[in-house]
């Protein structure tokens, strides 16, 4: 096997075993706090997995040398928020937890992420997922909205302030999604985006409205993602080709809630004012290659990542799980026990469609609350 095959490779058996082990030993045994106190249990296991997610940081940053440029408004990790971010390749969101940790290692205990509901499938990374209580959504309007209405409630409910991704173009700018951007452009009379594509202005509208509604958002932040020199498109070309970008540019501009227009229609053409800017931002980015011109308060992050942080994230994971795996190895009841955990997160897929809706259906028992739309 070639080395940059094996780094590829290397890397998804990391997250692949550390999310599953993790799942298994940390998360599990504090699950009865979903009956106990739910918020409690909240409150723990958004750090548990924001500990986890400074593992796969750590990789990129120290092991594969990414380079990560941050720069404009800081990402307040008290205020709960939207984050809109153009959708470059299928793993934007994972680079950018380099970014979060760089501004604020806390933000990835309060980052939420809207990711495609296939995903949450993954043994060990999808239960850690939906154990974080990420929004899983299937791209189907109608669907998606009943989601965004259960975890929306379910946050604000918590009394914890998160702060959710959201890609408004729906999916990645794959050749595909590129050439049905040019159709939908062609039939609206719309300019066709070579760097991004037209979003979906419903979702987000929905999105907006109800947390307006829920009084659960102060700021809108908006996030150019570049890749300069190279990029890695899917998971795949991760794992077969090894390929991993050398640097990855991020830019993030923040909005009052009160700067987005209230009316649905208005709202609708401010996200496309802003997706026009960031085409034109995009377009002198790879023609020049010039880094972003600092947003808002332009800030401009250290490109190296100082401190212990990452090394500590790396030995505790790496040593944890080969702990875990020699006890599991040896002992008779750690196999036992990991079975039933695995068991336990099956069922809780197959009857209640994640670990994420069987904490909400609970909240709602145990506080005597409704969260509108809860189905299974």
């Amino acid at each position: 096997m070639e080395l940059p095959s094996a780094r590829g490779t290397l890397f998804c058996v990391l997250l692949f075993v550390s999310s599953l082990l993790g799942s298994i030993f940390i998360l599990m045994p504090f699950a009865p706090l979903v009956y106990i106190a739910p918020r409690l249990w909240r409150f723990c296991a958004d750090r548990f997995v924001g500990y986890w997610l400074t593992f796969p940081a750590s990789l990129c940053d120290f092991i594969f040398g990414v380079q990560f440029h941050v720069s404009g408004d800081l990402i307040e990790r008290g205020a709960p928020a939207l984050i809109i971010m153009n959708h470059r390749t299928r793993l934007d969101w994972l680079f950018f937890w380099n970014a979060l940790y760089k501004m604020d290692p806390w933000l990835l205990i309060t980052e939420k992420i809207s990711l495609k509901a296939p995903l949450k499938l993954i043994p060990g990374a999808g239960w850690a997922m939906g154990c974080g209580a990420y929004m899983f959504l299937e791209r189907n309007l109608e669907n998606d909205m009943h989601v965004m209405d259960t975890m929306i409630t379910y946050y604000s409910y918590t009394n914890q302030n998160y702060q959710l991704l959201l890609f408004p173009e729906g999916t990645d700018r794959g050749a595909r999604a590129a050439f049905l951007s040019d159709i939908y452009a062609e039939k609206n009379s719309l300019p066709k985006y070579k760097y991004v594509l037209h979003p979906r202005t419903a979702g987000f509208i929905h999105l907006l409205q109800l947390m307006r509604r829920r009084k659960y958002i102060r700021y809108v932040y908006d996030v150019t993602v570049g890749y300069p020199n190279g990029m890695v498109n899917s998971e795949v070309e991760l794992l077969m080709k090894g390929r991993f970008p050398k640097e990855v540019h991020f830019d993030i501009k923040r909005y009052d809630i009160s700067e987005v227009p209230l009316d649905e229609a208005d709202a609708a053409a401010w996200l496309n004012k802003l997706w026009r800017e960031k085409e034109r931002r995009l377009e002198h980015f790879y023609t020049t290659n010039e880094p972003f011109a600092p947003s808002g308060a332009r800030l401009l992050w250290p490109v190296e990542t100082k401190g212990i942080g990452y090394y500590c994230a790396f030995l505790f994971w790496i040593i944890s799980s080969c702990i875990w795996i020699y006890f599991t190895y040896t002992m008779f009841l750690v196999k036992v026990y990991v079975v039933l955990s695995c068991l336990f997160y099956v069922f809780c897929q197959k009857r209640y469609g994640g670990f994420e809706n069987f904490a909400v259906e609970v909240m709602q028992r145990r506080y005597g609350i409704a969260i509108k739309g809860t189905r299974y």
